[in-house]
């Protein structure tokens, strides 16, 4: 090695004169320090910057630098002999200096003096050392230094710093001149104390019991001095923070007698060491038990008398023993390794007697000195011979569940070290290894749940170099999987996922020992394929394939299943999403068209219930259905008509259907020329078609367009114009209050349009657009035919509020005028005398025609609000209907209605003659022609006078324009108001 290192710092030597070093970080003074290092110590720097290193790989020298590019720590290891200049205080940052072989006969000042120097090495292993005899054995200027160590040293110890907080100090086998004891560093700064002297101190000042007043911080202590005269009695009371106390070779004097427990303060100490303390008397047991003692060494005290108790394997936590050559005295106790005990020397002391049955199983090995994981070594002679190690398993943890990380063994010998001790389990799956401690020594082992399942046995077998090993075998169970709850599968197959105990703890592959199965009810066991753990343990998921046929759900896992508490299975039941037929007719036989799901697709297992009513089945497939409902009158209330499905017997949630056509608005079923629409709520008919069920025609009219009010008059041409209807809007109702409108601006937009508009405070208006349709068409709301007009209404409610369901009152005026109220028939919903759709009034052989969509654009959104529409009077005259638009914060809304005429064979002669009214007024064809509201239809629903009234009218019907005072008349009009408006409220 010498030859070796010498031909390494030749080398170096010579690359000195060949390479170049230069470093825009470090300073000149620098650059020559580590030049003048190098060169010293036989190496080449691979450069001068930071992170450099040695150019030969057998080196390990460094140069650190901090966050600011200043040098804080340097490694030098040095290939041969070499001494180090003054050089360090080019280093003003540096933190670490380490140096190793390196033979330093005189440490630099600019070290022992280094101002900020925190860790300072020196460590050699052939041979080298550091001496500190210059002379000037100062060091208290490394007012910075917390680590010191120094190995080998020669020469006189220092002064040292009182920061100081790691303190690690080995002399050479060279004796010092003047050795001495470093007082100076027991202060709050230090955490470990190491001295180790071959001599003692020659001049130093004895130990005393106040040492350790100032070390609060101390928490290891290591004394080595061969002669140190010291009192025993100063080691008594110890700094709670320490934790390893070791005295080696120390002169004890006359004061060497083993104190007893209750003398001392050792509680926080985890490792002893009294070697070669020549220490008397008996030691206390209690030393053992000591709280936190793992590790105790007394060896080469001959004198020391001591003696196990049958509490030790109980009590002790020590995992070492050392009292060899000690006057130890006594057997072993049985237990002596139950608490955790790995080491144990008892040689060259006065024990013997039977040895602990614990020792039984374990290897020939561990009883040699060699042995390094575990030891154990006494005096064969004193003690009996090696009994046979019968390992019995007495019991398990059993049944064993997903819940138990752990299984506890227990029995008799079953082994003392877990690597002389083999467990494992085995089902049908195989065997598996088990992760095992020793709990205690021989009777208690706890292993990790592998969670392998089902049923088998534990095996243990004893490694202690016997052939067949030792070994002992008992049966265990697991708890069987149980299923708490599974998720719906549709009937054409799906995931299902199973939540419930005791499963695998991750997917694995599926064979007979370990599957998911659905055995139905009659008797096909179906496997659940793609089984996935989701949770351990506790969540499966599987694909079944499509059925409808219940059973048990069953999940085997490694052998063991849940058939004995086996969980009952259905696939989901039907469920309606909607039907596609949304108004079947009255009294006629009728296809359904239903979508959902879970349908099947077998018709004979399939049964369709429609408002208790057997709907026979047509086809069938998982998602739709038909089924022909029959020949059925109509069903109050309002023709809706629940459903429900049953497969297989498996009966779905009842669901709102389909309607039937209200033979009331779509008499007839609409007939063959036109279509019920429930939206709509009547009849929309075929092109030139009309009538409250499509079956007329109609006749041409002349229409007159009313230039100051917003009305229009329909006169049909046939019977020679003998009759006309005149259509206008009187007023608005918001919130209960009336608003008359008599200033209409018309304009007409072409000769069949005009256009009339009306103006309120704060931007309210009103448009009403009148149409006249010279052919069949559709508009946004309904489709109209030829010869009818349509009245739009465009309302706007201002700029400043919105109002909740605004109200619209019309007046239909027949020409002649009549002595008894107009025979009017009103198509109102079966069984309801409100909500009318429309009404239809014969005059000679004229039918006039008015319908009232029921729906409206609210706030520019379609359909977003509907419209009711009510009679609120008739007279010999005049038909008023007043039509709400449902909607709350209306700000505007857009809605219509329409007039037709046609023939009718039906001939009605209108009630022209002899009309006397209550007050004996005549002749009501020659009355003025006002066509301002009257007030009286407004009593009994609490709505106020808006422009021109000053208070309530009584009368609510006129036979002329004059409105004459019928108060009969207005009673019937009250009640019928409360009825609409209670109807409404519904």
């Amino acid at each position: 090695m010498r030859e070796f290192s010498s031909f390494i710092f030749k080398i170096n030597v010579l690359l000195v004169f060949f390479i170049s070093i230069t470093s825009s970080t470090f300073t000149t003074q620098q650059i020559t320090a580590l030049n003048d290092i190098s060169t010293q110590c036989g190496f080449q720097w691979t450069s001068l910057e930071c992170g450099a290193t040695s150019t030969s790989v057998f080196l390990a020298n460094s140069i650190k630098c901090d966050e600011n590019g200043d040098i804080n720590r340097i490694d030098i290891d040095a290939v041969s002999d070499c001494g180090l200049n003054n050089v360090f205080d080019a280093f003003p940052s540096l933190k670490i200096l380490y140096l190793h072989n390196v033979d330093v006969s005189n440490v630099p000042i600019t070290i022992y003096q280094h101002p900020v120097l925190e860790q300072f090495q020196s460590i050699s292993t052939y041979n080298f050392k550091i001496t500190t005899d210059n002379g000037k054995n100062d060091w208290t200027k490394m007012v910075s230094l917390k680590y010191l160590h120094l190995q080998p040293v020669v020469g006189t110890m220092p002064l040292f710093p009182t920061s100081l907080q790691n303190f690690y100090y080995h002399s050479n086998d060279a004796a010092a001149v003047a050795a001495r004891f470093p007082f100076e560093i027991f202060t709050p700064n230090l955490i470990s104390f190491y001295l180790q002297l071959q001599v003692a101190p020659i001049s130093s000042p004895s130990l005393q019991s106040t040492l350790f007043k100032n070390t609060t911080n101390l928490q290891t202590f290591l004394l080595y001095c061969n002669g140190y005269s010291i009192s025993f009695s100063v080691f008594y009371k110890l700094p709670s923070t320490l934790t390893t106390f070791q005295l080696f070779l120390l002169n004890f004097g006359a004061n060497k007698t083993m104190p007893r427990i209750g003398e001392v303060q050792w509680n926080s100490l985890q490792t002893v060491t009294l070697n070669n303390l020549q220490i008397e008397g008996t030691i206390d047991p209690e030393f053992f038990y000591l709280p936190n003692l793992r590790i105790w060494y007394s060896q080469n005290n001959p004198n020391l008398i001591g003696s196990f108790t049958t509490e030790f394997g109980s009590r002790s936590k020590l995992t070492q023993l050392f009292i060899g050559n000690t006057a130890f005295t006594g057997s072993l106790p049985n237990d002596v390794l139950a608490g955790g005990l790995n080491f144990l020397d008892i040689t060259t002391t006065n024990m013997g007697g039977n040895l602990p049955s614990s020792f039984f199983c374990l290897p020939k090995s561990v009883f040699l000195s060699s042995s390094s994981s575990y030891r154990i070594l006494y005096d064969q002679a004193n003690f009996g011979t090696m009994g046979i190690c019968s390992p019995i398993i007495t019991n398990i943890t059993t049944p064993i569940s997903s819940l138990d990380f752990s299984i506890q063994i227990k029995g008799t010998m079953l082994g003392s070290f877990i690597p002389y001790i083999s467990i494992s389990m085995e089902n049908v799956n195989g065997a598996v290894p088990l992760n095992c401690q020793v709990q205690q020594f021989g009777t208690l082992i706890s292993c990790s749940n592998p969670f392998i399942y089902g049923q088998g046995n534990l095996i243990l077998n004893v490694l202690n170099d016997i052939t067949p090993a030792p070994s002992s075998s008992i049966p265990f169970t697991y708890n069987a999987p149980t299923i708490a709850s599974i998720t719906p599968v549709p009937t054409i197959g799906g995931t299902a996922t199973i939540y419930g105990t005791n499963f695998w703890i991750a997917t694995r592959t599926i064979d007979s020992n370990n599957y998911v199965r659905l055995i139905n009810d009659k008797g096909n066991q179906i496997e659940c394929k793609n089984v996935k753990v989701i949770n351990a343990y506790q969540t499966l998921t599987c694909d079944l394939p499509s059925g409808i046929d219940g059973g048990i759900f069953i999940v085997s896992v490694s052998g063991q299943n849940n058939i004995n508490q086996a969980f009952t299975f259905l696939y989901s039941p039907p469920s309606i999403k909607g039907s596609s037929t949304k108004l079947i007719p009255t009294k006629l036989e009728s296809i359904i068209t239903i979508s959902g799901s879970n349908f099947w697709n077998d018709t004979s297992l399939v049964q369709v219930s429609i408002q208790g009513i057997d709907c026979p089945i047509q086809s069938v497939n998982h998602t739709i259905l038909t089924c022909k409902f029959p020949k059925t009158p109509f069903i109050l209330p309002a023709g809706q008509l629940d459903g429900s499905v049953t497969v297989n017997g498996q009966y779905g949630a009842i669901s709102n259907l389909v309607t039937m056509m209200d033979p009331s608005f779509c008499p007839n079923n609409c007939g063959s020329n036109g279509h019920c629409d429930g939206d709509i709520g009547m009849c929309i008919c075929n092109k030139d078609f009309t009538g409250a069920d499509c079956s007329l025609s109609t006749i041409v009219s002349n229409f007159q367009f009313d230039k100051t009010n917003a009305s229009i008059t329909m006169t049909p041409q046939l019977n020679d114009g003998n009759t006309s209807m005149t259509l206008y809007l009187i007023s608005i109702i918001e919130n209960q209050n009336e608003i008359q409108i008599d200033q209409w601006k018309s304009i007409q937009i072409d000769q069949y349009t005009a256009l009339y508009q009306w103006y309120g405070v704060d931007e309210k208006n009103i448009n009403v657009t009148i149409r006249q349709n010279p052919t069949s068409s559709t508009d946004q709301f309904i489709s109209f035919p030829l010869n009818s007009l349509t009245y739009r209404v465009d309302y706007y409610s201002g700029s400043i509020s919105t109002v909740n369901n605004p109200q619209f009152l019309f007046e239909f005026d027949q020409t002649p005028k009549e002595c008894q109220n107009l025979p009017i028939s009103f198509g109102n919903p079966t069984g309801s005398s409100v909500d009318t759709r429309f009404f239809v009034l014969n005059t000679y052989n004229i039918e006039y025609f008015a319908r009232f969509p029921k729906v409206a654009i609210v706030n520019g959104q379609s359909g977003n609000g509907d419209v009711t529409s009510n009679s609120i009077g008739t007279s010999g005259y005049f038909n008023k209907i007043v039509t709400k638009v449902n909607a709350y914060d209306c700000q505007s809304a857009s809605f219509e209605l329409d007039l037709t005429a046609y023939s009718t064979a039906v001939v009605r002669e209108p009630s022209t003659t002899s009309c006397i009214t209550p007050d004996g007024s005549q002749n009501p064809n020659i009355i003025n022609n006002n066509k301002k509201s009257d007030n009286g239809w407004k009593i009994g629903v609490g709505i106020g006078v808006g422009v021109g009234g000053a208070a309530l009218i009584v009368s609510a019907f006129f036979i002329a324009r004059q409105r004459v005072k019928l108060n009969k008349t207005q009673t019937l009009l009250e009640k019928k108001l409360k009825e609409i408006n209670n109807n409404n409220n519904l």
